[in-house]
């Protein structure tokens, strides 16, 4: 390998270094991002269970006359 292709592969070398790092942290903050995501989507699910289940009290039962004239 003559030194001049030896100088490009270390520079492409060194690029691909530099680039790779960048690359990690972002995937570190997406996956930090997407967990936390995953909890909000858990927790809101959870919010309109409740919240469903507390409209279904207002509802009268079945054959009931309650609110009628």
């Amino acid at each position: 390998m003559t030194p001049a292709r030896q100088r490009e592969l270390r520079a492409v070398v060194g690029e691909l270094a530099n680039a790779l790092q960048g690359v990690a942290g972002l995937a570190t903050l997406l996956r930090h991002n997407s967990q936390a995501t995953v909890d909000d989507a858990i927790a809101l699910e959870a919010a309109v269970g409740r919240a469903v289940s507390a409209l279904k009290r207002l509802q009268p039962r079945a054959g009931s006359t309650r609110g009628q004239r």
